[in-house]
């Protein structure tokens, strides 16, 4: 039976304005159509002064980190077991907040791809799951902790494919260092063009996309030589190195919410001291870089980096915020953290608007989300393939 949810508003995921006085008709886990005229057979439901949206899919997450001071060290210290249950714990966050759809760039052990068969295969309640299982960094490079250790083209080429055997369905590659780090800066380059490319070459012959952790105009710049699909982070971006992503077609992340969340958050947690140096350092650059790359045109999706220090899980809504303060739209804003999202992961044709035969993955939430971003706090509900996974601040079994 088709059910038909009707709200003040619908907003589609590609268009400037709303749909308004319509319903969205679903039927089988798929949009049916959205049209003032429901069928006779029709279930509504009334969501009243609420906007409709599609299920909202964040970029770059990390399911086996928990926000606390060093998150990392928790998951060492742990056993696997209980690592997972927090990932499905993590899972039921981002369903609660709206957030249909994860890229996970790093887990401990590829943990994350054994949670994407998980929720495939309905274990746990949780968004899908974009898996790139372990990243890959050089020797005592950014995250070694997330991931796996290469040097050199070959043994970058063989980590890659042997993430993929183990069931990566994107690859991430480590061109710069981080925030989260001791012994390391955010701009200081790390795996090489060369690096970088043979592991490319291995990821785009198996048909998946490739994600490289880049902060600064060298380590960006190492990554497009490369060839990658998206650069995260991407703080220290400048004019003429976003004209070239432009350009390339490379897709920018600027997870800002990370460093608004670490730098508010981390000395209350008791965050050690590099991170809270670096992070006030990297936040204003941050907002720049995000304004050059929306004023060059780069292609952007919305990302949190959450589970980073201060900054839980189903926090795409902070993110969200903080690209309208910098600048864009509400509309930008939605189109980044929906259909843009869903594009750079390769899943547009399926989700990430709200078109006939697209899979049902719905948020409604209340007031009008195009007017006003904070909309985005009231979850009303959250659909996933057409299943209410989730109504208010419950996840439903």
């Amino acid at each position: 039976m088709p059910i038909g949810y009707r709200a003040a508003r619908i907003f589609d995921g590609i268009s400037e304005e709303a749909i308004e006085g319509a319903a969205l008709i679903v039927e089988d886990g798929r949009i049916s159509s959205v049209s003032r005229h429901l069928p006779p057979d029709a279930e509504v439901v009334e969501l009243g002064d609420a906007t409709i949206l599609p299920g909202l899919v964040d970029a770059h997450v990390h399911l086996v980190w928990s926000a606390s001071a060093e998150p990392h060290e928790v998951v060492a210290r742990e056993s696997q077991a209980l690592t997972v249950l927090r990932c499905a714990g993590n899972a039921a966050m981002h369903l609660r907040a709206g957030v249909t759809t994860v890229r996970d760039l790093g887990a401990t052990d590829g943990l994350s791809i054994d949670v994407a068969r998980a929720v495939e295969l309905g274990l746990l309640p949780g968004p899908r799951v974009v898996a790139a299982g372990r990243a890959i960094a050089m020797t005592g490079g950014h995250g070694w902790f997330l991931g796996r250790e290469a040097d050199g083209a070959d043994a970058v080429r063989r980590a890659a494919r042997e993430e993929m055997k183990a069931g990566a369905a994107c690859i991430k590659l480590m061109a710069s260092g981080g925030v989260y780090g001791h012994a390391e800066e955010p701009g200081s380059p790390q795996l090489t063009p060369e690096e970088m490319r043979a592991g490319v070459e291995e990821a785009h012959k198996a048909g998946r996309r490739v994600a490289a952790h880049a902060y600064s105009t060298a380590a960006i710049g190492n990554a497009l030589e490369a060839g990658v699909d998206s650069i995260e982070h991407g703080s220290f971006l400048d004019r003429d190195t976003a004209e070239m992503m432009r350009e390339t077609g490379t897709w920018l992340v600027p997870t800002m919410s990370v460093y608004a969340a670490m730098s508010e958050k981390g000395p209350e947690l008791g965050a050690p001291e590099y991170i809270q140096r670096k992070t006030a350092e990297v936040l204003e650059a941050s907002r720049r870089a995000f304004r050059l790359a929306l004023d060059a045109g780069v292609p952007m999706a919305a990302g949190t980096d959450c589970g980073a220090p201060g900054h839980p899980h189903g926090t795409l809504r902070e993110e969200l915020k903080l690209i309208v303060e910098a600048g864009a739209t509400p509309q930008q804003a939605l189109k980044f953290g929906t259909s843009g999202a869903a594009r750079l992961l390769g899943l547009g044709d399926e989700l990430g608007t709200l078109g006939p035969g697209k899979r049902a993955d719905v948020l409604a939430v209340g007031g009008d989300a195009l007017r006003d971003i904070h909309a985005l706090d009231e979850v009303r509900l959250v659909l996933r393939d057409g299943v209410e996974v989730a109504s208010g601040r419950r996840v439903l079994p």
